[in-house]
């Protein structure tokens, strides 16, 4: 999913220096996706104080989606670091405007460097900015909605591997203070098998893994948390082992009846909770194509607030 250019929340404490991202996040994360406005300007942190407030919780890292063809959003990142909270960027290769069907960003024309100029700028940003960020390029490549999605416009699981090492030699070779999240979509409708995509160990920091309960509506049925999540997780863990797991976009609809989204929240906590594998989760927090916030009923707000204090407290 992408809500283009807008703020969120997930992971662990700033500091200043140039350290990995990595090495300064607590095991037991959380953060959600925020939409950008009413983020505040520099000195003002209203609306992750109002998500701290609400979850029962301060998140750890706030979220933004970006475009590649855009700067880097420092003036958000100023104020996400001014308030305590770590940025994860997802960078889009597309037009966020455009569609899926967009030739100029498929996969060929990334891994052959049409986009170098775009990523070496990105790369001189975040080096400047200095301070860690958790950097998530191209996601959900296992579904069938972006450019440079398996099987669009052309694009194959190699490409896609050639895409990803080659943004990575660019970023990381300037920008010492990005970790790199690889971040496919949940195996459920309209996904395929993400493990051919997978870029490697040595271009991948944390894995990363989306996924949404649509509920009942033409396309899609309610899901369980477990079934969503579950084998997934599993593959994640076959993949890469010793990589530590990221549940970088979650979210429930609401359910035909009052309590089910609540039961979902509650199951979701179980599943992550089970995996020690899993390190953290971003919510997505906003109604968008379904009103995905944990808030959306006293019920669910109540069942989230217990369980993130379960999470945070372990």
């Amino acid at each position: 999913m992408s809500a283009g250019t807008a703020a969120a929340a997930l992971f662990g404490a700033c500091s200043a220096d140039q350290r990995s991202p990595s090495s300064l996040l607590p095991q037991s994360l959380w953060g959600c996706f925020l939409p950008v406005t009413g983020l505040g300007n520099a000195g003002s942190t209203t609306a992750i104080d109002r998500l701290a407030k609400l979850a029962g919780g301060k998140p750890n890292v706030a979220h933004l989606y970006a475009s590649m063809n855009d700067h880097l959003p420092t003036a958000a990142l100023d104020v996400i670091r001014g308030s305590g909270v770590t940025p994860l960027i997802t960078l889009e290769p597309w037009n966020p405007q455009a569609g899926h069907n967009q030739l100029e960003f498929a996969l060929k024309s990334l891994s052959s460097g049409q986009h170098d100029a775009a990523l070496h700028r990105w790369a001189s940003q975040l080096a400047v900015w200095k301070h860690p960020v958790l950097l998530r390029f191209a996601q959900e490549m296992n579904g069938s909605w972006y450019p440079w999605s398996i099987g669009v416009n052309g694009n194959s699981a190699a490409e896609y591997r050639t895409a990803w090492q080659r943004m990575h030699a660019i970023i990381s070779d300037a920008a010492t203070n990005v970790s790199f999240v690889w971040a496919p979509n949940a195996i459920t409708e309209g996904t395929t098998d993400f493990t051919s995509c997978y870029p490697g160990h040595q271009f991948v920091d944390y894995l990363g893994l989306d996924g949404y309960n649509w509920g009942s509506i033409p396309g899609h049925q309610w899901q369980s948390a477990h079934k969503l999540f579950s084998n997934s997780i599993a593959t994640l863990d076959r993949l890469a082992s010793g990589l530590p797991i990221l549940i970088t976009e979650v979210g429930c609809a609401e359910g035909n009846r009052p309590e089910q989204k609540a039961q979902w929240i509650r199951d979701f906590f179980s599943v992550i909770e089970a995996s020690d594998r899993v390190s953290g989760f971003v919510w997505f927090q906003m109604d968008k194509e379904r009103d995905w916030r944990f808030n959306s009923s006293r019920a669910s707000t109540t069942a989230f607030r217990e369980g993130l204090s379960r999470w945070t407290a372990r």
